[in-house]
């Protein structure tokens, strides 16, 4: 089976059919048409996301999906994630982990261990955001390896030395339900099919057993998907690892996966350490077109939701003498009273209590910070919405003056210009006309690309964030 040629962008990049045909070696035509196929495949299904700020869609179509389709030109939207589709596999990567040197000039090559950091620091963002579990060391080791810039070569990688690491602590068996005809009377007899056998039959017993045995569903998952990456990774050192896990898997039956295979499986405290694998198994078979039946496979996201999930994981990790509630649904008007006008819900991206009471209102923003006379230029509907979201909360639970945060990200080449202290996240304060006091952070992204512990990716900003929200608590 032929490899995956490969296009990678970052967000709102805009490459033409001539350059991608250069570089690909695959004609306009048949470029153009594959992504066309994506499109309409996403139109269909396009993933739902939770943050406030993410466009509303509509009218989507085979020019308007993943990927905005013009007649000369492709360009990538908001959404980051990855796809395959016939022998392409489309890779969009958030624009805030391009390299400084990155040229959009098709011409030019782009670096390409900027790329590979991009790539890692992508995954990492995904690791902590939807509790991939990947351990720092593995992504460690790749940022120095020979592996290709290709996230499917990554995730194969990650999937079979997890896989591999688990099996050599020993092969999962469970008991298995087994209906078969026996010479001799053991297990179960099924008396309702016995007492129909013909005469010539009756010599044999219809008996149930249980058997523990590797050939079990998760296994038999783990065994397609070892048979799928193999057929797919042109790395050699993923070659070599997926094929020794071919033989250690020699006694499991191939079966074509479905989505409902993936749900039938349960994990108890036998097999939960094969959790992480087939965590990385659902990524690899989803979104690079290993479910039966699925002719596109695909993951994607609205980078506003990503940064929000990502920025729940840091205050829920900086801030854990508080309680940190994400998205939560608040009402405009007044209930009791009733009333014949609607209007949509409200829901602050984070609500920071401390014994049940808000203290904090926050509000991650995953959009370009303006600086006009040497002062930072905030939008006023973004003022507004937090401002509002604040005081639902101050006459709810009466509560004085809930303050408010807005946190932007940072990095080399998105809102470089905005200059911080070391250990200080904090770029700016304010008061609302009501006293009401606003702060705005930045997160610097550069530390998801750095070889830091993952639990120390939140630290530089966890430190800053609590002397801030101290501030504000005790004046």
């Amino acid at each position: 089976m032929p490899s995956f040629k490969i296009l990678t962008l970052y967000e709102h990049d805009e490459v033409s059919y001539g350059c991608l045909s250069k570089k690909l070696g695959i004609s306009e035509h048949e470029i153009e048409k594959s992504l066309r196929k994506l499109n309409r495949a996403f139109a269909r299904n396009p993933p739902k996301s939770m943050s406030n700020d993410s466009p509303e869609e509509t009218e989507l179509n085979e020019n308007k999906g993943f990927l905005l389709l013009y007649s000369d030109a492709v360009r990538a939207r908001h959404y980051v994630g990855f796809a395959t589709i016939d022998n392409l596999l489309i890779q969009v990567l958030p624009k805030v982990f391009k390299s400084k040197g990155s040229n959009k000039n098709c011409t030019n090559q782009q670096n390409y261990q900027g790329q590979k950091e991009a790539l890692l620091a992508f995954i990492r963002m995904l690791n902590v955001s939807y509790g991939l579990k990947i351990r720092d060391v593995e992504l460690a080791n790749l940022r120095y390896s020979k592996i290709p810039n290709s996230i499917l070569e990554i995730f194969i990688h990650l999937f079979a030395k997890s896989l591999w690491e688990e099996v050599q602590k020993g092969y999962y068996r469970e008991y298995q339900e087994i209906q078969q005809e026996e010479k001799f009377l053991r297990g179960k007899l099924l008396v309702s099919r016995q007492i129909k056998k013909l005469p010539h039959k009756r010599h044999t017993f219809s008996v149930e057993l249980h058997e523990f045995s590797e050939d079990n569903l998760l296994n038999q998952i783990f065994y397609a998907t070892i048979r799928f990456s193999l057929s797919k990774t042109m790395w050699l050192a993923n070659k070599k690892l997926l094929s020794e896990l071919m033989m250690v898997f020699d006694g499991v039956s191939f079966r074509r996966i479905t989505e409902a295979d993936l749900i039938k499986v349960h994990f108890t405290r036998l097999n939960d350490r094969f959790r992480k694998p087939f965590n990385l198994v659902k990524i690899i078979l989803k979104s690079f077109g290993g479910i039966s039946g699925e002719e596109v496979g695909g993951f994607f996201v609205d980078m506003n939701e990503l940064f929000e999930r990502f920025i729940l994981w840091v205050l829920k990790k900086s801030l854990q003498e508080y309680e940190v509630e994400y998205q939560r649904e608040l009402n405009l008007f007044d209930e009791k009273k009733g009333g014949n006008i609607i209007t949509r819900k409200q829901y602050p991206d984070f609500i920071i209590s401390k014994n049940s009471i808000p203290v904090a209102v926050l509000d991650a923003k995953y959009r370009p910070l303006g600086i006009k006379e040497g002062k930072l230029q905030i939008s006023p509907d973004l003022l507004r919405q937090v401002y509002v979201y604040a005081k639902i909360l101050e006459e709810k639970y009466d509560a004085s003056r809930v303050p408010t945060v807005l946190i932007f990200p940072k990095s080399y080449t998105y809102n470089s210009s905005i200059k911080t202290e070391d250990n200080e996240a904090t770029v700016g304060s304010a008061m609302f006309f009501d006293g009401r006091k606003l702060l705005v952070m930045v997160y610097d992204m550069e530390t998801l690309k750095k070889e830091l512990k993952i639990e120390e990716i939140e630290k530089k900003f966890g430190e800053s964030l609590k002397k801030s929200l101290c501030d504000l608590l005790n004046p």
